[in-house]
C-alpha cells in the first residue's frame, strides 16, 4: 500500500493526507532556519557588481578617500557634495577596506549584515509578542518582499540607520516589559549610534515613539525612568564631538550646509525632484510588500474601518487626545499591538507630510508593518495556505532578482568602469582631469581614482590641461573659438539613474 505524501509548509496537527515525517521536518524552527540560509545567499551573493550612482558610489568615493589619506573629518570626492552624511557608515566601510582591501563586495558587507541582523530583531520581537509561527510570518514578510531586502545589497547608510533603529525599538520594548537596565544602555547607544549614522531620522522615530507611549499612564513611570535629560545629552555627545571637530577644520562649512541640506529644506521643499502628497507612502507600501500587499490591504481595510467607527462615535476627541495636556484624562492600557502602531507614527506618517519624498525615508516602518502583517496573516482561516502562496512567490522573485535582473542591472553599470579605464590611459598620471557640466556620475571618479577637479563656465576658458566635458559643451566652447584637441572618440555612457545616455568628450588645450 503506497503512502500519499505531500510536503507542505503546514505547522499545524498533521491530517491523514500528511505523513508525521513530513510534517515533523518543515517545523516552524526548521523552516525558518531554511529561509534564514536562503536570506543569506540572497544578501551575499553576486555583490561585487559595479558600483550604483549615485549615493553608493559616493560613500565608497568618501570612505576610501578616508582610508588613503588617513583624514575622517572631511568628505571631498568629485560629484558627491550633496551625499555627505554624518561619519560612522563612512568609518566603518573604511576600517573594512583597510582590511579586506576596497572592493565592492566589501563595500557592501556591512550593510547586508545589517538587514540581515534587522530581519532577525524582527522575528526576535514578533515571537516574544505573538509566538513563533507569527515570527515566522513576519520575518517572511520583511525579509522577501520586494524592496527592503535589496537595501542590504547597496551599500547605503540607511541599512544602518533601519538597524540601529529596530534595536531600539525592540530594547525599549524589553524595558517596558522587563524592567531590566541593560535595555536603557542599548537604547541611547542606538540613539547615539544612530545620529552618527544620519542625524535626526532616529531621533524622531525613537523620541517620537517614547513621546507617544507617555500618553499610556500604566508605563507613563517606566518612559520618564528613561532619564532622557540625562542620557539624551550623552547620546548626543559623539555627533557633537565630531561636529565640533569638523567645524574647526572648515571653519563650519560642512555642518552649515548639512543644516541646511537635510533639516531646514527636507521639511519644506522636496530634494533630487522627489516630492509627493500626503499618502504616498501609503500607495508606496502596497508596491514594495509585494506579493504580501494583499494582507497589507487587509490590514488597512480592518484599521480603516476602526478609525472611522471612532470618528463616528468620539469625534474630533481623536485629535484632543493627541494633545500632552489630555494624556491624564486618558484611561488606556499598554498593548503589544498599541506599541506597534505607535511606531508606525514617527516612521511612517511622519514622513506623509514632508514636501520631500524618498522611498529610504519610511524605511524603519517596514519591520513594523511586516510584524502587524504577520499578525494579521496568522488569524486568517487559511492562513497555512496563503503564506504558502505567497512564500512561494516571494522566493520565486528573490530568484529572479538574484540571477536574471541584478545580473542585467550589473551590465548597465559597466558603462563608467570601462570608460574611466579609457580615460586613464589618455590622460598621464601626473595630470589633473577638470571636469565641466556636474556630470554627476561619482562612481566614474572612483574606478578613475586619480584627482578630478570639477570646474565652472568661467573657469573652463582659462584652465589649461585635460577637460571632460559633454559632447554639447564641446560644440558650444568649439563655436567660441576655445582651442580643444580632443583625444579619442566620444564616451557614451548610460545613466540609469536618470534614464539617459551621456555623451562625454576627452580634450586637451592647446599650447600657447
Amino acid at each position: 500500500m503506497n503512502t500519499k505524501v505531500r510536503i507542505h509548509f503546514c505547522f499545524d496537527k498533521p491530517d491523514r493526507f500528511f505523513s508525521r515525517e513530513t510534517v515533523k521536518f518543515f517545523s516552524v524552527h526548521r523552516t525558518f532556519l531554511i529561509l534564514l540560509c536562503v536570506l543569506v545567499v540572497f544578501l551575499f551573493y553576486g555583490n561585487s557588481s559595479p558600483l550604483v550612482d549615485q549615493d553608493e558610489a559616493a560613500y565608497a568615493g568618501f570612505s576610501r578617500s578616508m582610508m588613503e589619506k588617513g583624514d575622517f573629518l572631511s568628505m571631498d570626492f568629485p560629484y558627491s557634495t550633496p551625499h555627505r552624511k554624518p561619519p560612522l557608515h563612512f568609518w566603518i566601510t573604511s576600517f573594512l577596506f583597510k582590511i579586506f582591501g576596497p572592493t565592492e563586495w566589501v563595500l557592501r558587507l556591512f550593510p547586508a549584515i545589517c538587514i540581515l541582523g534587522t530581519s532577525l530583531l524582527t522575528y526576535h520581537l514578533a515571537h516574544i509578542i505573538y509566538g513563533q509561527r507569527t515570527a515566522l510570518y513576519a520575518f517572511s514578510i520583511l525579509s522577501f518582499s520586494l524592496y527592503f531586502p535589496l537595501n542590504g545589497k547597496i551599500a547605503l547608510v540607511d541599512s544602518l540607520l533601519v538597524f540601529f533603529s529596530m534595536l531600539g525599538f525592540v530594547s525599549l520594548y524589553h524595558w517596558i516589559i522587563s524592567y531590566k537596565k541593560i535595555f536603557v544602555f542599548l537604547f541611547w547607544l542606538s540613539v547615539s549610534l544612530g545620529l552618527l549614522v544620519k542625524g535626526p531620522p532616529v531621533l524622531i522615530f525613537l523620541g517620537g515613539t517614547c513621546v507617544l507611549l507617555l500618553s499610556i499612564n500604566q508605563i507613563r513611570s517606566k518612559m520618564w525612568k528613561l532619564r532622557p535629560f540625562l542620557w539624551l545629552p550623552v547620546s548626543l555627545l559623539p555627533l557633537l564631538l565630531w561636529g565640533y571637530f569638523s567645524w574647526q577644520k572648515d571653519n563650519g562649512v560642512l555642518i552649515r550646509w548639512m543644516l541646511d541640506w537635510y533639516i531646514f529644506r527636507r521639511a519644506t521643499d522636496p530634494v533630487f525632484g522627489q516630492s509627493g502628497p500626503p499618502g504616498t507612502y501609503l500607495m508606496l507600501f502596497a508596491i514594495t510588500l509585494f506579493p504580501w500587499t494583499r494582507i497589507y490591504l487587509s490590514f488597512l481595510n480592518e484599521y480603516g474601518w476602526k478609525l472611522i467607527a471612532y470618528l463616528k462615535t468620539e469625534g474630533l476627541k481623536l485629535f484632543k487626545n493627541l494633545l500632552p495636556w489630555n494624556w491624564e484624562g486618558i484611561d488606556s492600557n499598554f498593548t503589544p499591538k498599541r506599541f506597534l502602531l505607535m511606531g508606525l507614527g514617527f516612521s511612517w506618517f511622519f514622513y506623509e507630510c514632508l514636501a520631500s519624498k524618498l522611498p529610504s525615508y519610511p524605511l524603519s516602518a517596514y519591520p513594523i508593518l511586516a510584524i502587524i502583517l504577520g499578525d494579521q496573516l496568522s488569524r486568517k482561516h487559511n492562513q497555512i495556505y496563503m503564506y504558502r502562496l505567497y512564500l512561494t512567490v516571494s522566493l520565486i522573485m528573490i530568484a529572479i532578482l538574484s540571477f536574471v535582473i541584478l545580473p542585467k542591472f550589473s551590465e548597465l553599470r559597466m558603462d563608467t568602469k570601462k570608460v574611466a579605464d579609457i580615460i586613464r590611459t589618455l590622460v598621464p598620471p601626473e595630470e589633473t582631469l577638470h571636469s565641466f557640466g556636474n556630470q554627476g556620475i561619482p562612481s566614474f571618479a572612483y574606478y578613475y581614482h586619480r584627482p578630478i577637479q570639477e570646474i565652472t563656465w568661467d573657469e573652463i576658458q582659462t584652465t589649461k590641461g585635460y577637460l571632460l566635458i559633454a559632447e554639447s559643451d564641446f560644440l558650444i566652447g568649439k563655436g567660441l573659438g576655445l582651442e580643444w584637441e580632443t583625444k579619442g572618440e566620444p564616451f557614451s555612457i548610460f545613466a540609469y539613474d536618470r534614464n539617459k545616455k551621456l555623451t562625454l568628450r576627452l580634450v586637451k588645450t592647446k599650447k600657447d
